[in-house]
């Protein structure tokens, strides 16, 4: 698609190309999170249920079979609870467990209902807290690691969520391919030379490292985000708040880019100061 990209530049134009690429990667990204979507709309929430087991069994495992997932399903259904979306009661689900002792924090496996082999959940005090101060620095440098020691353990996320079908995680797949395409043959081959054109010549250096902070910046951002923000909100809604960044990209694109494929760069500046 990079090489689809670059046989286009040149033949339809940045403006649409982008324009295409940024529509494309809009309607992929809402695809995914409506994919996601359909499994995390039926999570169950079961915090309380496995801190309860913890403080039950001490550091001891606990068996993740499929009747302890049963029953997590039934108390969250009855009255009065915050009730999910009814699923067939034999469709398998999947649990992970992310606990914390301080501010420092650590997961279980993913583990199945239908697998062979009960899952266990080993969750203890020491897999959260370093080995030592320097360790602690390193793993989160904004951390106290004295204060840590002191710190109950608290489960900070235990989602019980049905597992897709086969078919479902074909489309999911499908659509980030999609998505991977798009970015490809658009954004990823015309941003930088729209940008370069686009500065003025006098600035175009400083403007074109400024560019290349900021991307990278903003890449960083969103690589050390995802995971946690997945944690705290789902797939769906993030790749929802993804798909709506691509709106105002689309948005700039369509709108407010001019075209410069076939124009010399004194004229890209004419046109900025409304000469041409």
């Amino acid at each position: 698609m990079t090489i689809v990209g670059v046989l286009l530049v040149d033949r339809i134009g940045r403006k649409w190309l982008l324009s295409i690429g940024s529509f494309g990667i809009m309607v992929s990204l809402v695809a995914v999170g409506c994919l996601f979507y359909q499994s995390e709309v039926h999570r169950v929430d079961c915090r309380s249920a496995v801190a309860r087991l913890v403080r039950q069994s001490g550091k001891g495992p606990i068996k993740f079979t499929p009747q302890l997932a049963a029953s997590w399903i039934h108390r969250s259904s009855l009255p009065g609870k915050a009730g999910i979306v009814p699923y067939p009661a034999t469709r398998p689900v999947s649990l992970v467990v992310i606990y914390s002792v301080g501010k420092f924090s650590d997961q279980t496996t993913a583990m199945r209902s239908d697998s062979r082999m009960p899952g266990t959940l080993n969750i203890s005090r020491a897999d959260c807290l370093p080995d030592n101060a320097v360790r602690a620095f390193f793993v989160n440098p904004f951390a106290s690691f004295e204060q840590a020691k002191k710190a109950p353990l608290v489960i900070d996320h235990a989602w019980l969520t049905p597992v897709p079908t086969a078919a479902h995680g074909w489309l999911t797949l499908a659509a980030l391919l999609v998505f991977a395409g798009f970015f490809a043959a658009g954004p990823g081959v015309c941003v930088w030379l729209a940008l370069s054109e686009l500065m003025p010549t006098r600035i175009r250096s400083n403007g074109m490292s400024i560019a290349l902070v900021l991307n990278q910046g903003v890449s960083t951002v969103i690589a050390a985000t995802f995971l946690p923000l997945v944690g705290d909100w789902g797939y769906s809604i993030v790749f929802f708040g993804f798909a709506a960044c691509t709106v105002v990209y689309f948005v700039a694109a369509a709108f407010f880019l001019p075209e410069t494929r076939n124009k010399t760069l004194e004229e890209i500046e004419l046109i900025f100061q409304g000469k041409l």
